[in-house]
């Protein structure tokens, strides 16, 4: 173990930890009342991939990003970000949490909501001005939302609200992105936006890490991918990691993919499995 979870003590001078990763994850637990939700857990993923991670339901997908980003407290284990402690990375990255879990009615605007994303770089006693409204208006153009800049965000669509969240990440101008669950619950063409968007970002060059629950669309999005239960199931290239025997693992009798280049033979006459078990016609 190395004790504290992003290395507290470190300072400025302290070499880099495993600086060609994009995310290091080393040793990770996370406990809930006394129960491991995540558990010795060590992830690489290097730089300008999309990477997905899939598990199912209670896997701890969700408390590791938020682990990652501090937003959790781990019981033991150490995290960097491009080499060093996310706290010193935070302008770096990126986040776009589930849509559930934001306050909808909070009384703003889609346009203010994206230039929250600006924050970080205006620091504190520097307000948003013209430039930051034109990159806001930019980002909003490039997930299709522009026309609804002054909406009330609690009279957004669903899937407009995601596009909105989107929007914010990128006038981060992060190198990482961690996206949760973006595409749950959107319409056809508003997950096409997202993914589109996202290949964009990860082709200049972007890290783009988004939990996943549609295991049938993981080989058409993604090019990395971490298959958790609590544990690490297996990672690396979705080429090399994504098979039926990792799957398998992780999701026990809950998982059968059917139809998915490598993965298995011709598609059946049933629905696809979602990464819950359920199958939606």
């Amino acid at each position: 173990m190395r004790g504290v979870f992003t290395a507290a003590g470190r300072t400025a001078d302290d070499p880099l930890h495993e600086p060609a990763l994009a995310v290091h994850v080393e040793d990770l637990t996370v406990s809930y009342q006394g129960k491991p939700v995540l558990w010795d857990i060590d992830i690489n993923i290097p730089p300008g991939v999309m990477a997905a991670i899939v598990g199912p339901n209670g896997a701890g997908k969700s408390t590791l990003i938020k682990a990652i980003l501090g937003l959790v407290p781990p019981t033991a284990g150490h995290v960097t970000i491009s080499g060093r402690p996310y706290k010193r990375q935070r302008r770096k990255v990126g986040y776009v949490p589930q849509r559930s879990s934001v306050d909808w009615d909070f009384p703003t605007t889609a346009l203010d909501v994206v230039m929250m994303g600006r924050y970080g770089h205006l620091g504190w006693f520097r307000h948003p001005g013209r430039h930051e409204r034109a990159r806001a208006l930019a980002a909003l153009d490039e997930v299709r939302m522009r026309d609804f800049a002054d909406r009330q965000i609690s009279q957004l669509s669903g899937g407009q609200q995601q596009r909105v969240f989107l929007a914010r990440a990128l006038v981060q101008e992060a190198d990482v992105y961690f996206l949760d669950e973006p595409m749950a619950g959107v319409d056809a063409t508003t997950e096409r936006t997202i993914v589109g968007l996202l290949q964009m970002l990860r082709d200049r060059g972007k890290t783009v890490i988004v939990v996943h629950h549609d295991l049938q669309t993981v080989q058409d999005y993604f090019d990395w991918i971490v298959i958790l239960n609590v544990r690490v199931i297996a990672q690396g290239p979705v080429g090399t990691a994504y098979t039926l025997e990792n799957l398998h693992r992780a999701y026990g009798g809950q998982i059968s993919l059917i139809d998915r280049g490598p993965l298995a033979g011709p598609r059946g006459p049933e629905a696809p499995l979602d990464a819950a078990g359920d199958r939606h016609p």
